[in-house]
């Protein structure tokens, strides 16, 4: 049994006990805020273990003292104090801790904030961080920025625990005050906030079932990829542009336009053009596929509406039409990635003609995939009719580019070219690293 459990009564005493407070601005070294719960509040600011400001509180706060009338001492809760220059300056980066306490009495002290600061040399070496020639899969000039600082933890970018060791060290500036103004990282964590909401609007929204199937049939659902599948392809998409591959996005397949609504949502921020290619009638006929023709249709007029309430209709050009017949009379332009949902082998057949258009650095995401494909670098696909997969990668050989890729979630699996391709995050720490920016 913890503490908490056995002493429930002096747990509760320590919070009446202990002052309560907040921090209202953190710029230039100098830092305010109100702290109140007894006379004789004393501020402290500490940097590791080192306490480099003592302050008490004496500034009017009318404001706190009508929203807490009982508290002690709100009347005059307010402070305000400017950090030592000497104790952040250089290239400072580390934690601040500020802590109240009611004098010097054995009551219990708050923290009323913990934050990263740093001091500016810290930010000018951000803004001018030299090309590492470190590449992953994240924004080049991110990954500038991090290895600036941390080059030891950019060292493993390929692993998974590379690049959570990554991510927690851009979290860190993204955290800093300055740091986290700096257009390259502002400009990445604004993309990621937008587009991670963007997201779970439309999946919240989107239409959840197929009216025109019965219930119960695999095309009953509406919503056939997850927000860690389409959000990693996202992501790329934005690791693509920044890395100055060229090209448009195509994707094959899009049933009733799901996908395409926060896909194309991305291409319109990113300013990429969206090729949408569909029968808009359901899957051909396939012999021994388990798939049934017809299956997965939405009508042009259908995809449209819905792109246009819950996507960028704007970013997108259309292209109704078996594969085949598509690519017979238009030659897609350059591609830097390329997203199909097609289902069948036969489909992905017909539209091997794409993969040409795919530039070398560039990425393909499929939506039938395993987890067991993705074998230590190699992919273990055999040819069946229901799987797409195998054409592409004899095509890629073909063209001189074999195949790695990983494993992203879902049924989704991610393909680049061993040799130059641009790597795709692990879909976990993208999350985390999206999630960890909205929560705070």
């Amino acid at each position: 049994m913890d503490n908490k459990s056995r002493f429930p009564i002096f747990n509760w005493a320590v919070r009446k006990l202990r002052p309560v407070g907040a921090i209202d601005a953190l710029a230039g070294g100098r830092i305010a805020g109100w702290a109140a719960g007894g006379s004789d509040v004393q501020i402290e600011a500490w940097l590791g273990n080192k306490c480099v400001v003592r302050s008490n509180t004496s500034i009017l706060r009318r404001d706190v003292a009508n929203a807490h009338p009982r508290l002690a001492g709100a009347e005059t809760s307010g402070f305000a104090f400017d950090l030592p220059r000497e104790a952040v300056e250089g290239d400072f980066l580390g934690e601040l801790r500020i802590l109240a306490r009611v004098g010097r009495s054995w009551r219990p002290r708050a923290t009323l904030a913990t934050m990263q600061i740093a001091g500016a040399e810290a930010a000018r070496a951000l803004k001018q961080a030299p090309a590492s020639g470190i590449t992953g899969p994240f924004p080049p000039l991110v990954i500038d920025a991090v290895a600036s600082r941390w080059p030891e933890d950019c060292a493993a970018l390929g692993t998974v625990a590379g690049q959570r060791r990554f991510a927690d060290r851009l979290l860190r500036l993204l955290r800093t005050p300055d740091l986290n103004a700096i257009p390259v990282i502002a400009d990445y964590a604004r993309f990621l906030v937008m587009m991670l909401a963007h997201c779970r609007f439309v999946a919240r929204h989107f239409p959840a079932t197929n009216t025109k199937a019965a219930v119960g049939s695999a095309d009953f659902h509406c919503k056939p990829n997850s927000i860690h599948e389409l959000f990693t392809i996202i992501h790329q998409l934005y690791v693509l542009k920044a890395s100055g591959v060229r090209g448009d996005f195509a994707e094959f397949g899009c049933f009733k336009g799901y996908s395409t609504a926060m896909l194309s949502q991305a291409c319109a921020l990113l300013g990429l053009r969206m090729h949408v290619f569909d029968s808009f009638e359901g899957l051909p006929p396939s012999l021994d596929s388990g798939y049934e023709a017809g299956q997965y249709a939405g009508s042009l007029d259908e995809v449209q509406d819905h792109v246009a309430r819950f996507g960028a209709l704007d970013a997108v050009t259309f292209h109704k039409g078996f594969f085949a017949d598509s690519l017979r009379h238009f030659t897609p332009p350059p591609l830097l990635c390329l997203w199909m949902d097609v289902d069948l082998e036969s489909s992905a057949e017909d539209l091997l003609s794409a993969i040409d258009r795919l530039d070398p650095r560039g990425t393909l995401f499929s939506h039938e995939c395993t987890a067991t494909m993705f074998q230590n670098g190699e992919i273990v696909a055999s040819p069946a009719p229901d799987n797409p997969v195998p054409p592409v990668m004899m095509r890629s050989e073909a063209l001189g580019r074999p195949l790695t890729g990983r494993y992203v979630a879902g049924y989704t699996g991610a393909f680049w070219p061993r040799a130059g391709g641009t790597p795709v995050v692990d879909a976990a720490v993208l999350m985390e690293l999206a999630e960890a920016l909205i929560l705070r």
